[in-house]
């Protein structure tokens, strides 16, 4: 059977474009093992993190866990109200009468001796709303006011939580850029390789190069070969742990839009020794300043406490029933003269803790001052290290095309042009390298100032 060629005509061209559709999906899905992928760039995955991060979210979590310790603490001055109904049967002649009294139903039959001695079982049902007020508890006061400087300890926590998830990011996804120009590079001099190795394999069938020299061109290509597959397997690990930072479950391939470039930013507006007041060190002064607290509400635990307290009551026969009324109101002062060394047991505790808090905070406070020098002088070091490696890649690039040159012109040996591509791709690689050290450098500093460098 014979298609016309009209019909023909009309369906060529659609079957040709849904072809060149086809193939370059295809072509990316096997790049991508069949896996969707998101383009993302570098301000989109930090907004991610501050809200998808595990750590953050497990801060955030301590965040709500303090707040509700702090709600627990209004019971220091906040009355407790509790209804209540209590039903008994009972032959116990003291009880029976006295719940008669109660329920205001006692009888002049009801002194009789008999009853009194040998009474019949008999109901209640008590009605209950009970309130209880405290008055003077300078020691549960005193903890308040720690839990409340612990709740603003986490909420710094946060902040600092927050400030290292973005460095963690930063890092990885600096580190995907250097996995993938680190890739384009091999890719390249591979390419290279390939057509010197079949270059010698011409030139050797002439007879014009030894087998040393053909066989130094292969080994070339097999040894970036086998750089190709580690930094693939590389650039997978940073997408796990890139996807990990940002809590993502669903198996996509990150795919960066911005590129590996030098970090605009200035240091000559940051003095030698700035003051350093980051979240992590407020976090621990709020924790020093929570110790000195527990250690008054230790020290105010030996005092007397007063609370008021009162209950309004129904007594009947009858569930629920308002038959026999009354109220009890009353105070109580309670002073614990001994307490068997448990509270003088407290007082040294909360002291032990509060030293231990002042020497963390001194410790963090010296080791911040410490970094943030440190990561000064590693800035300045890593802009000095990628001013050598980018001269290095143009001397290496221009001793590569001189030798190039010669090569055409048989001047140079296989090897020697092999020798030349090799440093010319290692310098390549080793400016990427110091262009990411400097990145990392500066997304350092900053995570230490917690605050952006002016450019």
């Amino acid at each position: 059977m014979s298609i016309p060629l009209s019909i023909l005509l009309r369906v060529l061209p659609a079957g040709l474009l849904l072809l060149a559709t086809i193939q370059p999906l295809a072509a990316q899905n096997n790049e991508t093992g069949g896996q969707s992928v998101r383009k993302m760039s570098l301000v989109k995955v930090l907004n991610i993190a501050e809200k998808e991060n595990f750590q953050v979210r497990m801060a955030e979590s301590d965040i709500e866990i303090t707040r509700s310790q702090y709600r627990q603490t209004n019971a220091a001055f906040l009355p407790r109200i509790s209804l209540e109904e209590t039903g008994v049967s009972t032959n116990d002649p003291l009880n029976v009468f006295g719940f008669k009294l109660k329920q205001e139903s006692a009888t002049t039959a009801d002194f009789n001796p008999a009853r009194l001695n040998a009474p019949d079982p008999y109901e209640n049902f008590t009605t209950k709303l009970q309130v209880q007020q405290p008055l003077f508890n300078p020691d549960q006061l005193f903890r308040r006011s720690a839990v409340k400087n612990q709740l603003n300890a986490v909420k710094e926590q946060l902040e600092g939580t927050q400030s290292y998830a973005r460095f963690q990011v930063k890092d990885t996804y600096y580190q995907l850029l250097l996995t993938e120009e680190r890739l384009s590079v091999i890719n390249t001099s591979l390419k290279a390789a390939h057509k010197n190795e079949e270059r010698a394999r011409d030139l050797r069938e002439q007879g014009m190069v030894s087998k040393a020299d053909y066989l130094a061109a292969a080994v070339r290509v097999r040894d970036l070969e086998s750089r190709q597959s580690e930094a693939e397997n590389q650039r997978q690990s940073v997408q796990e742990n890139l996807r990990f930072l940002l809590g993502m479950n669903e198996e996509v391939v990150i795919q960066p839009t911005d590129s590996l470039q030098m970090a605009s930013a200035s240091l000559g507006s940051i003095p030698d020794n700035p003051p350093v007041e980051n979240s992590t060190l407020q976090a621990l002064q709020y924790r020093v300043q929570a110790a000195e607290e527990m250690v008054k509400s230790s020290k105010f635990s030996f005092l007397p406490s007063l609370n008021a307290f009162g209950s309004y009551e129904f007594n009947d026969k009858v569930l629920l029933g308002t038959r026999g009324e009354s109220y009890f109101v009353g105070a109580t002062l309670k002073w614990d003269l001994f307490s068997g060394f448990s509270k003088a047991g407290k007082v040294m505790q909360s002291r032990a803790e509060l030293k231990k808090a002042e020497v963390a905070y001194r410790s963090r406070s010296l080791k911040t001052r410490m970094e943030i020098k440190q990561a000064r002088r590693s800035v300045k070091q890593a802009q000095k290290q990628f001013d050598f490696a980018d001269a290095s890649v143009e001397q290496a690039a221009e001793d590569f095309r001189i030798r190039s040159d010669r090569y055409q012109q048989g001047m140079e040996t296989t090897s020697d042009l092999l020798q030349a591509e090799a440093r010319l791709s290692q310098a390549r690689l080793q400016r990427l390298n110091a262009l990411y050290q400097y990145n990392i450098s500066i997304a350092r500093l900053e995570l230490l100032l917690e605050q952006e460098l002016p450019n």
